[in-house]
């Protein structure tokens, strides 16, 4: 019992304190001219913050059991950090996109449009004219529970990986 409470109180105390990170790294970016929502896959901080915080966390737990961490607590540890920071920074994203001053989901759908007409002629080769003709008549009518949906969906695949891989390099020998 010592020990599932020692996992769910690493998972809260690094969860929270990676999704302020999170939350900080989507400001700037926005801030800075680029999109959050937006960026190429590769290039999104959730790789490097799920990472950094899901491996902290294994560390900090494999150090409190005595230099033993199963593969198990691994995964739980791991799959409660990322959930945890998907969910609180999905949270930011619906309250921040609903406030209009920030023209968070404004610039969003303007710069979706503006991606989907510069790549059209290849969108419509690689997924069919209708699918893109759909995705600009839906656009306009996007809300930032959208994005903050879409955010969270797309940050479990990152998450899992990352959890599985550092799962079982942490894992004990």
């Amino acid at each position: 019992m010592k020990s599932q409470n020692q996992l769910v109180q690493v998972a809260i105390k690094f969860g929270l304190i990676g999704s302020l990170m999170n939350i900080i790294a989507l400001l700037v970016l926005f801030y800075i001219g680029k999109h959050p929502l937006l960026l190429n896959p590769v290039l999104d901080a959730r790789w490097p913050l799920y990472g950094l915080f899901v491996f902290a966390s294994l560390r900090v737990l494999k150090d409190q059991n005595g230099r033993i961490l199963h593969f198990w607590q691994g995964m739980l540890l791991g799959f409660l950090v990322y959930l945890i920071m998907a969910q609180m920074t999905a949270a930011f994203i619906a309250v921040f996109g609903s406030i209009d001053s920030t023209h968070f989901l404004s610039s969003y759908i303007a710069i979706a449009q503006e991606q989907i007409l510069a790549n059209k002629a290849a969108l419509i080769e690689n997924i069919g004219e209708k699918a893109v003709d759909n995705a600009l008549k839906s656009l306009p009518n996007t809300t930032a529970n959208n994005l903050a949906f879409d955010y969270f969906l797309k940050s479990m695949p990152i998450g899992l990986i990352l959890t599985l891989i550092l799962s079982i390099v942490m894992r004990r020998k």
